[in-house]
């Protein structure tokens, strides 16, 4: 097509193709490097939570002379270690508590916080503990025994009764806070603030 003395030429389908082509490249370059950030802020989140979450059990431990109870280590509504922590925070992405172990005790000699980092090549990324392995990063007490609980482990307080509770792979974790394992919830049902409450995503 001529307008005048000037020439219009229009772009061949190859060369568009070469463009849409470029573009997507970008596009996939920007996305993945994108996602690699969030995953890393995410998982630094989750190692400052828990380092938090370890010193205030560590502080409730020196006062009382044991590790606290689960319901104490909930993230809602997270006053469980006052005046050691203001607020328990919750896992950044699931916005539930983390998972916490203990002994089998009332007067619990040990503990150990769970969390999953989603950035696998983490440099604090450890070797799979907790329900089926399920978590990669975790702080404990210094006599903590080894990885070893299933997901059958695990018991709640529904209607004031100490019942076991389901796996919910989508947190991943117990399927309610707060949760014990214990088939006796330690004799902390009949109080409401114990009741185990469904998890929302």
């Amino acid at each position: 097509m001529t307008r005048g003395n000037n020439k219009i030429k229009g772009m061949t389908l190859t060369e568009i193709l070469i463009v849409v082509g470029i573009l997507t490249f970008l596009i996939l370059m920007v996305t993945v490097a994108f996602r690699s950030q969030l995953f890393k802020g995410n998982d630094a989140k989750r190692k400052g939570d828990i380092h938090r979450i370890q010193v205030a059990i560590e502080e409730y431990e020196k006062d009382n002379n044991c590790y606290p109870l689960p319901d104490q280590v909930v993230c809602d509504p997270g006053t469980g270690l006052q005046p050691y922590i203001d607020k328990i925070p919750c896992d950044p992405t699931t916005n539930s508590s983390y998972v916490y172990e203990h002994e089998d005790s009332l007067c619990p000699d040990w503990y150990r916080v769970l969390a999953n980092l989603e950035n696998a090549s983490d440099s604090d990324a450890q070797s799979a503990c907790g329900p089926e392995g399920t978590y990669n990063f975790y702080q404990s007490s210094p006599n903590a025994p080894l990885c070893n609980l299933t997901e059958s482990d695990f018991y709640g307080c529904i209607n004031g009764v100490c019942t076991p509770i389901s796996w919910d792979n989508l947190r991943p974790g117990p399927e309610c806070d707060p949760n014990y394992q214990n088939a006796s919830c330690y004799g902390q049902c009949g109080n409401p603030i114990n009741e185990c409450g469904s998890w929302d995503q």
